[in-house]
């Protein structure tokens, strides 16, 4: 589970853009990322919502966020959330929010209240949109139902720590020539990601050695 977070998060913040306030929380934007993680070829995939706030105030005075989606009734208290800072950029953000069982993730407008330590508060809203196709459909169908999606590989170790993230080199045709660049690397995941980072379709880990 460690390294499919990692892969979530590091392709999210790799493909995106990247003073302190005592006096009150100001969120500058908040987006939403579906992520569609197929976990073999055949099943239809495992489905979760990504929530990022970029903050200008310290983030590491954040405290929680709600995020809501009214039409439904559903809601998220994100009572712990993980934090990024770099290239002078806050990041408040949850990588697994899920519907409630036997449901999907909705589409539409969702809200998101965001409280600093302080007990500041703040709002932004941000759309979710997805065909509700991808989430029946498997691994070899995703793309299917993908508009402008770009391709990246994930590659990892034993350990399912993340070695790159990113386009894969034009070198790589063959899992060897992986190899010979990361001669620690075990796996590697395919991530398709749609403009914007709105959608992100994860397939099946592959193991990049032969097996004896």
């Amino acid at each position: 589970m460690r390294f499919r977070i990692l892969c979530v998060f590091t392709l999210v913040f790799s493909l995106a853009l990247f003073s302190c306030s005592e006096s009150e929380a100001d969120v500058v934007s908040a987006s939403g990322t579906m992520v569609f993680d197929f976990k073999d070829t055949e099943s239809a995939p495992s489905v979760r919502l990504a929530v990022f706030l970029q903050v200008t105030n310290e983030v590491q005075r954040t405290d929680n966020f709600t995020v809501s989606h009214e039409q439904s009734g559903y809601s998220w208290n994100v009572s712990n959330p993980k934090i990024f800072t770099g290239l002078n950029k806050n990041y408040a953000f949850s990588l697994n929010l899920n519907a409630p069982e036997g449901e999907a993730i909705p589409a539409g407008s969702y809200s998101v209240v965001y409280y600093d330590a302080a007990g500041n508060e703040d709002t932004m809203q941000f759309v979710v949109n997805y065909n509700s196709e991808l989430l029946s459909v498997d691994a070899e169908k995703c793309r299917t139902f993908l508009e402008n999606a770009t391709e990246n590989v994930a590659v990892y170790d034993e350990t399912g720590e993340l070695l790159f993230m990113g386009k894969a080199k034009n070198s790589w045709k063959t899992n060897e020539a992986i190899l010979k660049d990361y001669r620690l690397a075990e796996t590697k995941r395919i991530c398709y990601v749609t403009p914007g980072n709105t959608i992100i379709c994860m397939m099946p880990e592959e193991k990049l050695k032969t097996e004896n």
